[in-house]
């Protein structure tokens, strides 16, 4: 074998396997496509090996063939990433299987001794590849147009991975067979084929998933590089240390078991301080040890927030019941005759201590956070009709800031993205209610690895004496005698998700008056704690 082959194809392999084995090990939402894939693209990778090795250069004829089965993996990962059907996965391993025992059992139908001449089925089979690729290529781009956020780009890797793959695979058999280059000119295609794989399973793992596989490949290298020295001082010093310049074999295992017995060790001391200096949440034994310790920590005090949400919510059914039976007596005086500024005040009152109950079940019982790809203005303009329903027609006009560069999304919870906006924008409406010249103006921004919403009014601001402990539980600026009263807990609630997420809200006085809300999401959620 040339050293330039082994050079430029050895590290595709082990960079196509890698991402396989630390995808089947780590990760969480692959599939198993993605996995079949990369598996596929070393497999090609190990014919173009066997071609280029003058004693595995028959075995090569053979296994050649088989090297179609990078389509047939193509397919599967897109069915797998855009949920298509499965019916073309199917026939295209259908297919993929008969070319390969095609090159099992008659290669010379494909082409001559060491694949340097064209068989008599090499140009059909070429022609009808070449209309297939095409065609998957064809589906894969306008499916990549058609899908959004995730999906898109994972869609968009698969994309220009398949057309690598093919220039750099079966393009460059032909112009092998045909005499017209060589095979080195595929490695560079490849390899960015691999690379757009493996970043199509990386971006599919959301929050701390996807910090654990990028870690788990990071430390796969590193491993890799410290273990090639020691195979190194195991084959080429240790011998020469065992008594009889290892000829016994007895004396040999006995001096390479004490060198191997703290090399083990030794490894994972120098790549776990690596890692340490490489990332800011390592995943070593002893990180993940401590780590262990903290989430300890953490679930006694979610076991004491539990009992708080658990006692909250006996308080809440004891309270809700009475509020029933008064809301029921209401109508029943409404229909007596009783004045309607009575049934008004009575009513709004049970409202006021439903909504109580209400934020108070959701600070003290968050659920866990459902990650998913969150579109910012179309939930900010949801949050938006949300606010106008609940205020009614004294509402304030909100405009909602349209971005530059198309839409922007966030991985987060759903849920508690839509209530936070709804929070903002609600405390702004009715700090306007009744203002005809009153403003609400939203938008979201992306930078720095966060997703900032930005939500400001033009009315009175928030009260100086609360502005320290705005985000606190039952702090509010509206009292019991305001139009529409506080409960004190619709900031906290808003501060306690984007805490949950990594991100942070806070407050600024807006320079023409008014209040001036900024919320900060991780934009990627492995920055999510």
């Amino acid at each position: 074998m040339r050293p330039l082959v082994a050079l430029a194809y050895y590290p595709l392999w082990a960079v196509a396997v890698t991402v396989a084995f630390t995808a089947m090990r780590l990760g969480r939402n692959v599939g198993r496509g993605l996995v079949a894939l990369c598996f596929f693209l070393a497999f090609w990778v190990t014919g173009l090996i066997l071609l280029e090795t003058d004693g595995t250069l028959a075995l090569a004829e053979h296994v050649l063939p088989s090297g179609i089965i990078v389509a047939a993996g193509l397919a599967h990962a897109y069915a797998d990433v855009a949920g298509a059907s499965r019916r073309p996965v199917a026939l295209a391993y259908a297919v993929s299987a008969a070319v390969a025992l095609l090159g099992v059992v008659s290669p010379r139908l494909l082409y001559g001794p060491g694949a340097r001449s064209p068989g008599p089925l090499f140009f059909p089979l070429a022609v009808v590849m070449a209309v297939s690729a095409i065609g998957v290529g064809v589906h894969l781009g306008r499916s990549a147009l058609a899908a959004r956020g995730l999906q898109q780009r994972r869609i968009a890797a698969l994309f220009f991975g398949s057309v690598l793959a093919t220039l750099g695979g079966g393009f460059v058999v032909v112009l092998r067979v045909l005499g017209l280059g060589d095979v080195l000119l595929g490695a560079p295609v490849l390899l960015l084929a691999i690379l757009l794989v493996a970043y199509a399973v990386l971006i599919g793992e959301l929050g701390r998933s996807r910090r654990v596989f990028a870690q788990g490949l990071a430390y796969a290298g590193l491993t890799a590089l410290l273990s090639s020295f020691g195979l190194v001082v195991f084959f080429e010093v240790l011998p020469a240390l065992a008594p009889g310049a290892g000829a016994s074999l007895p004396w040999l295992v006995f001096v390479v078991f004490l060198a191997a017995l703290p090399s083990d060790p030794l490894r994972m001391l120098v790549v776990e301080h690596l890692g340490r200096r490489l990332f800011d949440r390592p995943i070593g034994v002893r990180d993940l040890a401590e780590e262990i310790e903290r989430v300890e920590v953490r679930a006694d005090q979610a076991e004491r927030l539990a009992e708080l949400g658990r006692l909250a919510s006996a308080v809440a059914h004891e309270i809700r019941n009475p509020l029933g039976v008064i809301a029921a007596q209401t109508k029943l005086l409404e229909r007596q005759g009783a004045k309607p500024e009575t049934v008004a005040s009575l009513r709004a009152q049970v409202d006021r201590a439903r909504r109580f109950l209400d934020d108070l079940l959701r600070y003290s019982r968050p659920r866990p956070l459902e990650l998913s790809e969150v579109d910012a203005l179309a939930t900010l303009r949801l949050a938006a009709t949300q606010v106008r329903q609940i205020v009614g027609e004294g509402a304030p006009p909100i405009e909602i800031a349209a971005a530059p560069g198309g839409p922007i999304f966030v991985e987060a919870d759903r849920g508690a993205f839509l209530d936070v906006a709804t929070a903002l924008l609600q405390n702004a409406a009715l700090a306007l209610d009744g203002s005809a010249e009153g403003r609400i103006r939203a938008g979201a921004a992306r930078g720095d690895g966060f997703v900032t919403v930005c939500v400001e009014d033009n009315g009175p601001g928030v009260p100086e004496e609360i502005e320290a402990r705005l985000f606190e539980p039952f702090v509010t600026g509206r009292g019991r005698d305001a139009k529409h009263p506080g409960t004190g807990l619709g900031l906290a609630v808003a501060a306690r998700w984007l805490e949950r997420h990594g991100g942070a809200l806070r407050h600024e006085r807006a320079p023409g008056g008014g209040a001036r809300f900024v919320a900060r999401w991780p934009e990627r959620a492995a920055k999510a704690g």
